[in-house]
């Protein structure tokens, strides 16, 4: 298959609508179905069942899509590589993370990256939890691997990296520590740790929701925690519980801790966080490259590596408002 057949293809894989291909791809309706019937022809087989209500994948279709998809992927990255090996990626990136595993991640990411790119460097720093994305602004530090939502109107929020199922870390003697999992209307009554002023409401409130889905109501300790330390220290001595994900059972285990999984939380998700003036930099780019390819090998049991869309990374950057929708 030529490129084009390739592109035309998997985009109305995704928009399922000759219409919105087209647009997307900045070419005609009639050249897609012409090129979507040629493609059909060379194969021997429909590719998608057509009514004037709808279009969707046959059997084929899903098959071809599957097998093609990851070709594509790969064809964007190894381009994108011929690009910043063309324009020069130098000086140094300084890359945040915020818990042990995407420390994990953003030092796997930062091996590839510089073996790529011999004139680039990266500097790794941790984001604690009171800093939330301040260090952008700060300019201490250029990209975050860090915990979403982050929701500001100057940060562009790129591709997901892992989304996973919700833990809660609760002291080794409370009521719910033996369970295998909970439910948020279990929460009613307890107590969550609190984060400092700094934090934005929407990120404390998702992660640590105030009240049940019933409506009763969840607590919040009244000492806010800056680091995760301090909340696991807070969470030892039987005085809160604090949220997390898959890396909580594997990297902080402990004997005074317990962890049980949130069967109805919405999932936890990790992602890359930068600048908007610098949605052009090719080391922001050629470092998101790097942590896609890295992150699928260390994600923890029941982490799904999250694969980015062929224009996630290195093409156009997302909005908040479209993270938000992706969600």
């Amino acid at each position: 298959m030529e490129r084009a057949e390739m592109e035309t293809f998997l985009t109305l894989c995704e928009e399922l609508h000759f219409g919105r291909t087209a647009e997307r791809l900045h070419v005609t309706t009639g050249l897609v179905s012409r090129t979507v019937k040629r493609i059909e022809r060379r194969i021997g087989a429909p590719l998608f069942e057509r009514s004037s209500r709808r279009v969707a994948l046959t059997t084929v279709g899903e098959g071809l899509r599957e097998d093609l998809q990851p070709l594509w992927d790969g064809i964007g990255r190894a381009l994108r590589r011929a690009e910043r090996a063309g324009s020069g990626v130098t000086g140094t990136l300084t890359v945040g993370f915020m818990g042990a595993q995407n420390g994990r991640v953003v030092h796997a990411a930062r091996a590839v990256f510089e073996h790529r790119n011999p004139h680039g460097a990266v500097r790794v720093v941790e984001t604690q939890l009171h800093q939330h994305a301040e260090q952008l602004r700060e300019g201490s530090a250029d990209l975050l691997l860090t915990t979403l939502p982050v929701d500001e109107a100057d940060l562009t929020v790129g591709s997901v990296v892992t989304r996973g199922p919700r833990f809660l870390v609760l002291p080794a003697g409370h009521r719910l520590a033996d369970r295998g999992t909970v439910t948020l209307e279990d929460l009613a009554g307890e107590t969550f740790v609190d984060l400092p002023g700094c934090v934005p409401d929407y990120f404390a409130d998702f992660h640590m929701p105030r009240r049940t889905p019933g409506g009763r109501a969840v607590g919040r300790h009244p000492e806010p925690c800056g680091t995760y330390a301090e909340a696991l220290a807070l969470v030892a001595a039987g005085r809160a519980m604090v949220p997390g994900d898959g890396q909580l059972p594997l990297l902080y285990r402990r004997p005074d801790l317990r962890f049980v999984r949130v069967r109805d939380a919405p999932p936890v998700e990790q992602g890359l966080v930068w600048r908007g003036r610098d949605d052009a930099d090719p080391r922001v780019r050629a470092f998101a490259d790097a942590v896609h390819e890295v992150a699928p090998a260390l994600a923890p049991p029941g982490v799904a590596p999250v694969l980015p869309a062929p224009a996630a990374v290195g093409a156009d950057p997302v909005t908040p408002a479209a993270a938000r929708g992706r969600r």
